[in-house]
């Protein structure tokens, strides 16, 4: 299953980014897809989890830490970092170990200020990994 955004122009739909792009254009023509569509209040908190997720990758195509070499282990990197758990779903095991429950930032399941909060922490800790700045991280995700 694939993930992509599309943007409604008139009757038509269009791929948000280049990279949704290119997933449609992975479909053949007359290929029947089924899809689960729900919006997108605000653009800018899309935006905004597309840059984390390319910072992620940045991030695992540039060192070479354990647990740190793709771009879901740095995502859980950063979630750990950050205390990103639901602290309703702490779970104490019968040998005295405490497993944590890791919260979702998909844009449907996290606010625009509360998201804008973790991806500026998160990319502070990236940068941080890679010995750069934020803004230099940010710099080199843009293309």
């Amino acid at each position: 299953m694939r993930e992509l955004v599309f943007q409604k122009s008139g009757d038509s739909a269009i791929p948000f980014s280049q990279e949704d792009k290119a997933i449609w254009d992975e479909f053949k023509t007359n290929q029947l897809i089924k899809a689960k569509i729900y919006g997108v209040s605000k653009e800018r908190s899309y935006r905004q989890l597309k840059l984390y997720w390319i910072c992620c990758k940045t991030v695992a195509d540039n060192n070479e830490s354990p647990g740190w070499l793709t771009k879901e282990q740095v995502d859980f990197q950063i979630r750990v970092a950050l205390r990103f758990y639901d602290p309703d779903l702490i779970i104490a095991k019968p040998d005295g170990s405490i497993a944590f429950n890791y919260r979702s930032i998909a844009y449907k399941n996290l606010g625009h200020i509360e998201a804008t909060r973790f991806f500026t922490s998160a990319f502070e800790i990236m940068a941080e990994k890679l010995g750069i700045t934020t803004e230099e991280l940010l710099k080199n995700t843009e293309g």
